[in-house]
Formats: C-alpha cells, sequence, structure tokens
C-alpha cells in the first residue's frame, strides 16, 4: 500500500539501527501511527532538517502492518521556531495524542485543532486557553467529552453565578458544599470554558484543574515525561534565578 503527500506532523523521532529513524507521527487521513526512516540519520539525508516536530509535512510511505516504510516527506510551510512556555505547551499536545490515541484511528477533526494549536503558538498566542480547548476536544474525540452547558441532574442551563461539582464520567451539579465528591467549578468558568473564552484568571485556573483531572484518569496512572521535564527545569531555573512562568 503506497500513500502520497499526506498532511502530517512528526511527534516523536528515535534512532533506529545505526542510520535510520523511528517516527511517531500524526496524520489528518489515518491518526497516529509510526514509520521508519530508512537512513534519515545519515549527513547526507535530505531529510534530517526536514523529520522535527511542529512542522508541518506532507508524508509519503509505503508498506503493510505495523511499521511502513517512509518514502519522502516535504514541508509544507515555514513556522517560526518554539520556545519556553509554548514549546513546552507543544510537547505537552503531542505526549497527549501519543499516550490517548489508538494507532490507525482517524481524529480528523482533532488533526485541525492539533495544526491550529502549533501554528497558534508559534505566532506567541496564549498558550494556557489553547491547551484549554485542545485538550476539552481530545477528551470528546476519546468519548469522554466535557459537559458545560447544563446541569446533568435537573437538565437546567449553567448559571453563571452558581457553584457545581462536575463528576466525572457525568457531568455538573449544582452544589453549595465544599466537601462534595466531585471538582469544584463556578458556573462562570463553565460558560467561558463552552465559549472558549475565559473572563477570569479564577476560570482560567477552575479549567486547568478540570481538564488535567479528567486526562489523568483517562491516563490510567501512566505519567507525563513532559511536565515532569518541565518541572525539573523550573526547580533548576528557580535556583539560579531564571524567570520562567508556571507551565500551563
Amino acid at each position: 500500500m503506497k500513500n502520497h503527500h499526506e498532511p502530517g506532523y512528526v511527534l516523536h523521532t528515535r534512532p533506529y539501527t545505526e542510520s535510520s529513524l523511528l517516527l511517531d507521527v500524526f496524520c489528518r487521513q489515518y491518526g497516529r501511527f509510526m514509520l521508519l526512516a530508512k537512513g534519515a540519520r545519515r549527513q547526507k539525508s535530505g531529510m534530517r532538517g526536514v523529520l522535527m516536530p511542529f512542522k508541518p509535512l506532507l508524508l509519503s510511505w509505503a508498506g503493510k502492518g505495523q511499521l511502513p516504510i517512509l518514502t519522502a516527506a516535504e514541508s509544507q510551510g515555514y513556522l517560526s521556531e518554539l520556545l519556553g512556555k509554548q514549546l513546552h505547551a507543544a510537547y505537552y499536545a503531542n505526549e497527549l495524542i501519543l499516550k490517548l490515541l489508538h494507532r490507525f484511528d482517524a481524529h480528523q477533526d482533532l488533526y485541525d485543532s492539533y495544526d491550529h494549536t502549533v501554528r497558534s503558538l508559534t505566532a506567541g498566542e496564549d498558550a494556557g486557553m489553547l491547551l484549554r480547548v485542545f485538550e476539552k476536544r481530545l477528551l470528546r474525540e476519546i468519548g469522554f467529552g466535557l459537559i458545560l452547558d447544563h446541569d446533568v441532574e435537573t437538565g437546567e442551563r449553567i448559571k453563571e453565578s452558581a457553584n457545581y461539582r462536575y463528576v466525572p464520567q457525568f457531568g455538573p451539579v449544582v452544589t453549595e458544599l465544599a466537601n462534595e465528591i466531585g471538582m469544584l467549578v463556578s458556573g462562570q468558568t463553565l460558560i467561558s470554558f463552552q465559549e472558549e473564552r475565559f473572563k477570569t484568571s479564577e476560570s482560567r485556573q477552575q479549567a486547568r484543574v478540570l481538564t488535567r483531572n479528567l486526562i489523568y484518569q483517562q491516563l490510567g496512572g501512566r505519567e507525563l515525561r513532559s511536565r515532569k521535564v518541565m518541572h525539573q527545569i523550573l526547580r533548576y531555573n528557580g535556583k539560579r534565578g531564571n524567570g520562567w512562568s508556571r507551565p500551563e
């Protein structure tokens, strides 16, 4: 089976033999899967500067089974280099795709969201807002979409002035107690998240806690390396007095 000029991104690379690479890729039509890039590590390989994360590519490959052979990779346009918070956010998005999507399971809407996220990060847009939207759409794609517009017990629309507890795999339920089961979140946060436009820093933080808790449940105890590495960098830079902000 041969495929030509499929839009995609490299998520992760690792050495394979002395001259080749194993690639984890995310393509719009085929989802997440692996490719073998023969000879890609050689000095004279034309792919050395192309097979990089966060670069939109057109990928061609041939072969059946779990490890097709990459036959060509072309840049689909130039994007600025990611740095700092934007770089960490992009690696985090990559790791979520690798750990939460099944191989060869197409997610075209999520691919479009990922493509938008990467391009927006390279343009310097708000990493936190971009990640919340990506997390929300990822949860929807894997069958655990957030309910943000109504109380799941009463059916009533979310009220901005009310407080809710968000019960995993169920949804928001209005509450006046602080010790009930579930994650506490304001109605304003739920409405803002539905509209993908946060009005306050408190809403941003509550949405962050909400999506992270729901995602960690789907990870089943697996650790996210991107966050572990970033925390190590933050501790190191904190000792040196560098001004890195907390990860999103």
